[in-house]
């Protein structure tokens, strides 16, 4: 009869063996943890480009009924901009702000002493534009108020001109001066 063998591993090709299992557990560990890395960045980013596309269709309801738009301004390092919003019989002035990357909102009844302020509501976050704001006079060409966003989040501009279709050539562009 043929004999057993005792013949095993060797420390030395057990060594080998988990040396080799560790690396392709690090790889691989490396891997899940990259592609978990990925994900969060693309969702943090769609849901800043969602905040974003909500925030520009209110705007667009908002300022394209509106009777004047202010010119932008500074304020330290916030951007502010406000417009007198008309919705029937009801006016209201609305004054948009980009602080800390956060688009916010705020608003108050025109014409009325003492001023009713709402407190600042967010519209977005994560924008990093450097002049989010910009003003444009009626010309001959278009004889309404305007107002262009520049509003970036990451490495995406979006870039929104809004017309005041309630505005006229002779409209003023101070209507809400008395919240600021």
């Amino acid at each position: 009869m043929k004999e057993k063998s005792d013949e095993g591993f060797t420390m030395i090709d057990v060594l080998v063996s988990m040396s080799v299992m560790v690396v392709v557990m690090a790889v691989f560990t490396a891997s899940i943890l990259s592609m978990y890395r990925s994900a969060d960045a693309v969702d943090a980013k769609s849901v800043a480009q969602a905040q974003l596309g909500l925030a520009l269709q209110r705007l667009d309801r908002e300022i394209r009924y509106s009777e004047g738009i202010s010119e932008e301004y500074q304020a330290g390092n916030d951007w502010y901009v406000d417009f007198l919003a008309v919705q029937g019989t009801k006016r209201q002035c609305i004054q948009l702000r980009l602080s800390g990357g956060q688009l916010a909102q705020r608003t108050w009844t025109w014409n009325r002493a003492p001023l009713d302020r709402s407190a600042w509501r967010p519209l977005a976050d994560g924008i990093t534009s450097v002049q989010p704001f910009d003003y444009v006079p009626p010309s001959d060409l278009i004889g309404y108020q305007r107002l262009t966003l520049d509003l970036r989040t990451g490495d995406d501009a979006n870039t929104a001109t809004f017309t005041a279709l309630n505005s006229t050539r002779t409209s003023r562009n101070d209507y809400c001066v008395a919240g600021r």
